[in-house]
């Protein structure tokens, strides 16, 4: 039984746990927040053994075998540092970090203490999604020539909580994470980008971007936004035909289309239980098959992505 502790409990944590009642193998144990009280209010939703209201307090624990970090973004580094010294097996919420160094960082210290860390990038472990892969890696749409991705929303600073601080904030941490996965996931590395187009705050926080990418001949597009509302979509283009998946930072569903008879063929493939359920299996799995990171989205994965992050911001310039 794989016990687990909840690191910053905010609403991402709460799905998390819903979650977590429907796996096998696993069961929540702990959960630390900021103060007692709001410890006891996520208990109370979610029951567990212990409340804490300090975080080093729960790595502490000896019951705690693997950790779930959902603090916001600039914490994250501190505290998965922290969590894999403590021998814990973490699993962080993304962005895993701010910047291509810090996530260095962190593979380092993944390796030096031989314990399990994977960035909970959940798109990549649905069921719609590993059958997408399975599609293209047999080639299905022949030879990959582009890949399309959008997810802009309206994002309000009154809605937000750090979303909109400097350093931590920005649309491309918060949403454009999700495109840059798919593209990395899809595009050999490494992976260059070509041009970017954006929108910014007096702070200098993007509130838009879209960026070209390129790699080996193969194109990428990103889009990303908290100022308006695009279809969220991704097109992937290839030799023989082409995979549309709407909400693909959470799909359920694909289209297939086929150029020789441009026929388009809808595929639903329903999560198992929820969109977190099948990464949340994967890392119990990885962690008891004493892995020390996932084949899936492993830590060179997660340095790619903050790496293209990283290239795509440093063309953002008040």
């Amino acid at each position: 039984m794989i016990k687990w502790g909840i690191i910053g409990a905010g609403n991402i944590a709460h799905r998390f746990a819903t979650s977590l009642k429907q796996v096998k193998g696993a069961r929540l144990y702990a959960v630390a927040r900021r103060t007692m009280e709001k410890a006891e209010a996520f208990r109370a939703e979610h029951p567990c053994d212990v409340a804490y209201d300090n975080y080093q307090t729960l790595l502490e624990d000896s019951e705690v075998d693997a950790v779930y970090i959902a603090l916001p973004h600039q914490f994250h580094l501190e505290w998965v540092k922290k969590a894999l010294r403590a021998g814990k097996a973490v699993l962080c919420e993304k962005p895993a970090t701010l910047s291509p160094q810090e996530m260095e960082e962190i593979s380092e210290t993944a390796k030096e203490t031989n314990v399990f860390f994977m960035e909970a990038m959940k798109s990549r472990f649905v069921p719609a999604y590993r059958e997408i892969k399975e599609r293209i890696d047999k080639g299905d749409i022949g030879e990959v020539l582009s890949v399309s991705t959008s997810l802009c929303h309206v994002f309000t600073e009154a809605d937000a909580s750090y979303h909109f601080e400097p350093v931590q904030g920005g649309c491309l941490l918060d949403m454009g994470v999700y495109n840059i996965s798919l593209i990395e996931d899809l595009m050999s590395s490494p992976v260059q980008v070509k041009a970017v187009d954006y929108e910014v705050k007096d702070n200098g926080i993007e509130v838009y971007v879209v960026a070209k990418l390129e790699s080996n001949g193969v194109m990428g597009r990103v889009e990303s936004a908290f100022d308006r509302e695009t279809e969220t979509v991704a097109i992937i283009t290839g030799t023989i035909g082409e995979i549309r998946i709407s909400n693909f930072h959470r799909p359920a569903s694909y289209t297939l289309t086929l150029a020789d008879s441009n026929e388009s063929q809808l595929h639903e493939v329903l999560y198992d239980h929820d969109d977190f359920y099948s990464e949340i299996v994967h890392v119990v799995e990885c962690i008891q098959e004493h892995k020390t990171e996932s084949p899936i989205m492993s830590l060179k994965h997660s340095e790619n992505v903050a790496r293209i992050m990283d290239q795509i911001k440093d063309e953002i310039v008040l």
